[in-house]
């Protein structure tokens, strides 16, 4: 019988979409690589009901536990399995800032509950069961692997453009391309202003509804960028060029989009960044995290004398994706 079973689950920068067209080859699709430095942390233990416990230091609401309590109900009545079990949040990031976190802790309930009901399913049936990847499959695939991932989304069969948060997953998983571990010597600077909203759920639909479709030659412009900018320069371990990338994808018409949704103060935020000298800036998915990188990138947030009360993190590549611990 197990005792505990904790899941450390790293952050994802999703840096961009790419086809949000109604007329391409595919749909959906995007690119994003894993951090360290900004885990959710998940322990579960074996209980006779469903329990969330949320100890981060910006916590779920009551509803948003809600709806994770009929995550778990459901997938426990689709699954057949029979001990349930207590979730307990013991670090973590904010909710809905940009990091993936929804659904880092669904396929972490998902992989808990299998090892718990002696299941062990392989990795395309927990991402079944998490419902995620409905609309970028970076999240899923960094979760187990970490590193860099583009995803080439699902073949165009006309459905309504989403996020994830608003779909059971796709009936065929999206076309992961490729995955590749970024060096390990780079450093990426991460900032959330605390005071800023973070998007709903609602919100992030109503956001695409507006948005989409994209531009098909936008659409393509954001694909080159990914493919012959970040990914080839994370090969050859190309710092240089992998800036000019993200500061390229954020002139895309998805990625500008989601800049304007930003406030005055993320935009600012943006602005003091590369005044003090940052190589690229980036925004991650919705926001409103902010990620960049410097030559020194201590020697920068000295120099920008933030007032709001914020989260700075000075991280690195996550090559690993999550680690499980069984007791």
């Amino acid at each position: 019988m197990f005792k505990k079973i904790k899941i450390s689950a790293p952050a994802r920068i999703h840096v961009n979409l790419f086809d949000m067209s109604n007329n391409g080859y595919r749909q959906n699709g995007g690119i994003g690589f894993c951090l360290n430095g900004l885990d959710t942390v998940i322990e579960f233990y074996p209980d006779h009901e469903f329990q969330i416990i949320d100890n981060r230091p910006i916590p779920y609401t009551k509803e948003e536990e809600k709806l994770l309590t009929a995550f778990l109900q459901q997938m426990y009545t689709s699954g057949q399995f029979r001990k349930k079990m207590k979730v307990i949040f013991q670090a973590g990031p904010p909710p809905h800032s940009g990091f993936g976190t929804g659904t880092a802790t669904k396929l972490a309930c998902a992989e808990a509950a299998s090892i718990l009901n002696d299941t062990r399913p392989d990795q395309a049936e927990l991402i079944a069961a998490s419902g995620r990847g409905g609309t970028s499959g970076v999240g899923i695939s960094t979760y187990f692997k970490g590193g860099l991932n583009v995803d080439l989304g699902v073949k165009q069969a006309g459905l309504a453009l989403g996020p994830s948060s608003a779909r059971q997953g796709p009936r065929k998983p999206p076309v992961s391309l490729i995955n590749i571990h970024l060096p390990e010597s780079w450093f990426i600077g991460v900032i959330i202003l605390l005071n800023e909203k973070r998007i709903s759920a609602n919100e992030e639909r109503d956001f695409f509804n507006k948005t989409c479709p994209i531009d098909s030659v936008s659409v393509h412009g954001s694909m080159y960028q990914a493919l012959s900018g970040l990914a080839c320069a994370a090969i050859e371990n190309d710092i240089f060029t992998f800036c000019s990338a993200i500061n390229a994808t954020q002139t895309s018409q998805w990625k500008m989009a989601e800049w304007m949704t930003q406030s005055s103060d993320i935009r600012n935020l943006k602005n003091n960044l590369h005044k003090a000298g940052a190589s690229c800036i980036g925004l991650s998915s919705l926001g409103p995290a902010i990620y960049f990188m410097a030559p020194n990138i201590d020697d920068l947030v000295g120099k920008l004398n933030i007032i709001d009360e914020h989260i700075f993190v000075k991280s690195s590549p996550n090559n690993l994706g999550r680690v499980v611990e069984i007791d």
